[in-house]
């Protein structure tokens, strides 16, 4: 018998657990236009960093492994449309239920390569820490106020770090139920 997470639920309790607190929420709100004015650099940035690295490279270049730009420009937007939807700090199901898809998107064998594997767990999680680093460095340069900055900052980390679970979804086999 296969056991079905609650995601939304679990999701709910993980924010209680770390603390996440609707004044947390409308900080990442307010603080949107600033990430938002730099989403596209934070995109080619991360991008860039992918093709470094082989395990990653391999989804977004062509057979021989040169650089795929329509590929590489619809994953963009696609992280682009994820940074849009993450800044808005929605607590709907539907959220949640996204990030649960996009880690069947990772994990699928890509239609376009039938012969590489999954997504690497860890280059998800490598790209949530790129963007908690550089959301820190655009708020401090871009917030008047150190304090709010460091405080906005908290929040962000907080709500990056809660999606990792639903962002790694299919990846996980713990069988525990929510």
């Amino acid at each position: 018998m296969s056991i079905v997470t609650n995601w939304p639920a679990r999701f709910a309790e993980m924010m209680d657990f770390v603390g996440l607190s609707e004044e947390d929420r409308q900080l990442i709100k307010a603080s949107a236009p600033i990430i938002m004015a730099q989403a596209h650099k934070l995109s080619d940035e991360v991008y860039d960093r992918l093709l470094q690295y082989p395990p990653a490279r391999k989804f977004f270049v062509t057979d021989s492994d040169e650089p795929d730009p329509k590929r590489i420009q619809a994953n963009k937007d696609t992280m682009l449309s994820w940074l849009r939807a993450t800044a808005a700090a929605p607590l709907n199901d539907g959220f949640i239920r996204y990030l649960a898809a996009i880690s069947v998107m990772h994990m699928n064998i890509p239609l376009h390569r039938p012969g590489l594997s999954s997504v690497a767990p860890r280059y998800i999680i490598g790209v949530l820490s790129y963007y908690q680093t550089a959301i820190a460095d655009l708020l401090q340069q871009h917030m008047a106020d150190p304090a709010q900055a460091l405080h906005t900052s908290v929040a962000w980390n907080k709500w990056l770090m809660l999606q990792i679970e639903p962002l790694l979804a299919s990846y996980l086999t713990d069988g525990q139920e929510a």
